[in-house]
């Protein structure tokens, strides 16, 4: 995904959603702040959607805006990307201070993006192998710096079973 179709996807769902905000929470948040991320041959040039939440979240208003700019809909096999529309239990897995951080995407009037460093502590929260991929990548380019992540990590609430989980995570980016 290319700022540009970040852009296009937030404009389009600004159009159906007029009062509300949209956050980007998923690694097309990563655009926000580095556009070139999203060049043929970076790390989101493989990357067909963005994670978007609309706020005020209403029931309603996320079905309207799945059934335009969702996966498989008209929206997404026009232009090759789609928007994954979340829900608002999603912010419980975010590090504590997260909006005081947040990016506005660019040339947007309602749209903001997670912080890369927040992102970075949720994708080791979750850690899934393309998620590890994507800080590992991040961290080599130099865009992280490690004691930020992981005061980032820390700052998300975990049950006890998690930590062991995030703490492999974190060592396997970010080998001591």
């Amino acid at each position: 995904m290319t700022l540009d179709a970040l852009q296009h996807l937030i404009r389009a769902a600004s159009s159906l959603a007029e009062d509300a905000t949209f956050l980007v929470l998923g690694s097309a948040s990563l655009l926000a702040s580095s556009p070139d991320l999203g060049a043929p041959g970076a790390p989101l040039a493989s990357t067909y959607d963005a994670d978007i939440l609309p706020e005020p979240f209403d029931e309603l208003t996320g079905t309207m805006l799945d059934e335009a700019l969702g996966e498989q809909r008209a929206y997404y096999r026009r232009h090759g990307y789609h928007a994954d529309i979340l829900r608002e239990s999603i912010l419980e897995t975010l590090p504590l201070g997260w909006r005081e951080r947040l990016v506005p995407v660019p040339e947007t009037e309602n749209a903001f993006a997670l912080e890369p460093h927040d992102l970075a502590a949720v994708k080791l929260f979750v850690g899934r192998p393309k998620d590890l991929e994507l800080v590992t990548a991040l961290a080599r380019s130099g865009m992280l710096a490690v004691e930020t992540v992981r005061a980032r990590l820390d700052g998300i609430s975990k049950a006890d079973r998690d930590i062991p989980r995030c703490t492999a995570n974190f060592r396997t980016v970010f080998p001591t």
